[in-house]
This record gives structure tokens, sequence and C-alpha cells, in this order.
């Protein structure tokens, strides 16, 4: 699930190319916009989703002197420290970020204020203060019924589609020519797998469904 997960999830939160841009920065990290949220992962149609929680954030800083993120719960005191971190840019912005925060079995994603902190290789760093706010509902949703409560949400549905060598070769509205595997096979015929993906209006929650099989004939 890894691999996918981060390139479908980053997708939805950037929506950008996977490419890097190298630059040269000395000073404390200097943060813009950030993309806070929880991603809720379906292994199936009949089960209930696991879930994480995920920060970006758009920086002018070189992304490759970050080093760490330190994510914590203000209300609750859980602490998450990253250092697996992904980095991407596009041509105007650089990104910084990670995908892979998760609570204690049979816990939940705690809401309310977290402390946000950016640490460089060199040691400087950068704090900032956000406000997680979600329907916990979604931890007793099975995936056949995503689609009915993200109405609530004003959700969008998102279609990603890979190569055989997990490689993305489409991201965007799932569109009438994209309804289902036989129309996704006719627009791109080296595709082997593809995955609906519902995002809410204020970015907060992503669902990622199934991964499912591109066969002709479906």
């Amino acid at each position: 699930m890894g691999k996918r997960f981060f390139k479908n999830h980053f997708l939805l939160l950037l929506s950008i190319a996977c490419m890097l841009i190298i630059s040269c920065s000395n000073s404390v990290p200097q943060i813009q916009n950030t993309r806070f949220c929880v991603v809720f992962d379906y292994a199936g149609y009949d089960a209930l989703p696991e879930a994480r929680l995920s920060i970006f954030v758009e920086t002018s800083s070189n992304p490759r002197r970050f080093d760490t993120i330190t994510v914590s719960s203000n209300k609750n005191e859980y602490v998450w420290e990253a250092t697996d971190l992904i980095l991407a840019a596009d041509e105007n912005n650089t990104y910084c970020g990670t995908t892979n925060l998760i609570m204690p079995a049979k816990e939940q994603i705690p809401t309310g204020e977290y402390t946000i902190v950016f640490r460089q290789s060199d040691d400087e760093k950068s704090e900032l203060k956000r406000i997680l706010s979600y329907d916990k509902t979604f931890y007793d949703t099975k995936a056949s019924d995503v689609p009915a409560l993200m109405k609530r949400f004003y959700g969008t549905k998102m279609l990603t589609v890979y190569d055989e060598s997990d490689k993305i070769i489409y991201y965007g509205p799932r569109s009438d020519d994209l309804s289902d595997a036989r129309g996704i096979w006719n627009n791109y015929r080296e595709a082997a797998e593809f995955q609906e993906s519902w995002v809410s209006q204020n970015g907060t929650v992503i669902c990622n469904m199934p991964l499912e099989k591109v066969k002709p004939g479906n």
C-alpha cells in the first residue's frame, strides 16, 4: 500500500509533477501554505478504513535541507517524528512533507490544535500551529458508503491510473469516458490498475478506495 498510497495521496494534495528542484539556502526554513489532513485507506469495499495523518508545506527554502518534521497534538500530547520526508516541486513552488503518521491501534487521530516543527540539517527550525477538524464518522464508514457520506462534505471524486510499473499515467476527475475499466482501457492502453479517491471540499479528509485491475471487457 505504501508506494501507491504516497503517489495517489501526494497528487491529491498537491496536484503537481514529481520532480526535484535544488536551491541554496542557509537560513531558517521559510514556510508558506500548509496542507494538513486525515487520509482513509480502504483495502476492500466491505472493509473499514485505516487512517493516517498527512502534512505538506510549501517552502521557499531548499527542501533537501529539511531533516525532520515533528508533529504534536497539543490536546492529547501525541508526538510524531518523521525523518523519511517527501521532497518535490513544480515550476513555481517546492514542497516537503510526510504521509505516514499513524495512531496506536484502535485510537483515532485527534482533532484540535497541533504544533508542527520543521528542522533543517543545520538545526535551524520553523514552528507553526494548525487546527485539525474533521468528521470522525469516516472511521465507521465502509468504502461502499463513502460516496454518500462525502456528499455531505461536497466531496470531489478523483481517479488515478497506473501502468504495470506503478507509474501514474493519469490523475484527475473521473469523467464519463473514464467511468469504468473499459473506458480507462480505451483511453490508456498501457493502464494496469486504477484507484478512485474522494476529497472533501475543505481538503481535511481524503478517502482512497480499493485498488482495481484494468482488464479489457470489464
